[in-house]
């Protein structure tokens, strides 16, 4: 149950203090931006090493200790591996959905939203994510759909391999809507509902597949309209069966602890 003051701090957007406004950001935060930077500009690749800790403080003018903070921020941010021992030091990585699912996770958290407010969400984002799959999906796109559907149909009984392979089918068709907002959107909503202990019935699993067909048709014959149709039908079938089905689970708090990241 999410108490009322909970729900109207979710809808109210958070205040600034009047100190805050004034407040400078940390040394450790602006070194951590002009690390990333230099990331960028110089087109550094997961795997790529950047310079001795001695001298990033020397180029920064900074103290090791502000350093150390900015490189460990990147690190939880997934920008940087800091690797230990002999010809260790910070290396490149590339942040993913992980991430994203992590801090959207501890977000939720604070203001109590339970699971329910991430299928809700799914449900007013993925017909829009379906009609621009439709627009924009390339050939590897829907192969890669249709062997997922493929995959659903073989493995329609094996429970794991069911869910895995019905949280991909939508990463595809976010991929395919060529957004790389929801390319990292999509993924975290799913990483965060991974603890809900909801599975699917027989009869719930071939709805799932006949509705999952359907839209990767409309993707595939460039139906913008239908495949955002079908996937809004899809997701109200679907959140009234888990409205009926796991009723507890639907109203239980997203909780950062419960995430597999």
């Amino acid at each position: 149950m999410i108490h009322s003051g909970a729900r109207a701090a979710a809808r109210r957007p958070a205040r600034r203090r009047p100190d805050e406004a004034k407040a400078k950001p940390k040394t450790a935060t602006l070194i951590a931006k002009a690390i990333a930077r230099e990331i960028h500009r110089r087109g550094l690749a997961p795997g790529d090493k950047l310079i001795a800790e001695q001298k990033m403080v020397e180029r920064y003018g900074v103290a090791r200790s502000s350093l150390r903070e900015a490189l460990r921020f990147l690190e939880l941010q997934g920008v940087l591996r800091l690797k230990s021992g002999p010809g260790g030091g910070p290396v490149v990585e590339t942040p993913d959905a992980h991430h994203l699912a992590s801090t959207l996770a501890l977000l939720l958290q604070f203001v109590g939203a339970p699971f329910r407010a991430i299928i809700e969400t799914r449900l007013l984002i993925e017909p829009g994510i379906a009609a621009l799959a439709a627009t924009h999906a390339v050939p590897a796109d829907l192969a890669a759909i249709r062997a997922c559907l493929q995959t659903m149909q073989a493995q329609a009984g094996a429970d794991a391999v069911f869910l895995e392979e019905n949280r991909r089918f939508h990463d595809l068709i976010a991929f395919a809507s060529g957004n790389p907002v929801f390319r990292f959107l999509l993924p975290a909503l799913h990483w965060i509902s991974d603890g809900s202990g909801i599975s699917y019935s027989d009869s719930e699993r071939r709805r799932i597949l006949r509705a999952l067909r359907e839209i990767a048709e409309a993707i595939e014959t460039r139906e913008p309209e239908r495949a955002s149709i079908t996937m809004q039908r899809f997701f109200q079938a679907s959140l009234a069966h888990l409205d009926r089905t796991y009723p507890q689970a639907m109203a239980r708090p997203i909780t950062w602890a419960d995430l597999d990241v």
